[in-house]
């Protein structure tokens, strides 16, 4: 509404919008209970699609994102939304530079950490979860003693105690 009344209803910002909130309705009276991150993926392949040709770079790994999502779903309703987004985010690196690339080892690192943290045993609360993703991420990355690294596991200590993470800087 804001973006019509600043730039008149033909201007590409507003047909995008529409377009968006058209799909999502859609998707989500087509299939309720689809994950958000796996819609929102479909949307932006929606809007993706009135503005590129069909071999666009951005497109073609958009289409590749949505169908490793849809196909992650499929096999696992229940997955968490980080997961499937990492799984997204893997088939493209896969598509644009191949497995051997070392985006593509670290995409497959980040989804083992997230199968490790998100869908092990445990009754840790989720953001003390996601915090160990980032410190095995950062440390697979960094080592040691890299201040991203020292950072992180100062994050992951604070929410452990039950402390909040913004104490700890």
């Amino acid at each position: 509404m804001m973006l019509q009344q600043r730039y008149g209803e033909n201007h590409p910002a507003v047909v995008d919008q529409e377009l968006r909130v058209k799909v999502l309705v859609q998707l989500a009276q087509d299939v309720p209970d689809e994950p958000s991150v796996l819609r929102l993926a479909q949307v932006e392949l929606a809007v993706m699609l009135t503005h590129y040709a069909e071999n666009h770079p951005k497109l073609r790994s958009q289409v590749v994102r949505v169908k490793k999502m849809q196909e992650k779903v499929a096999a696992d309703p229940a997955m968490p939304p980080e997961l499937l987004t990492a799984w997204g985010e893997l088939a493209v690196v896969y598509d644009r530079y191949g497995d051997r690339n070392p985006r593509a080892t670290a995409a497959r690192a980040r989804i083992h950490a997230l199968e490790k943290h998100l869908l092990g045993p445990g009754d840790e609360a989720r953001e003390l979860r996601l915090a160990r993703v980032e410190l095995d991420v950062l440390s697979a990355r960094y080592g040691p003693a890299h201040p991203k690294v020292l950072e992180a596991q100062k994050k992951v200590t604070a929410l452990s105690e039950g402390a909040s993470p913004d104490a700890a800087k």
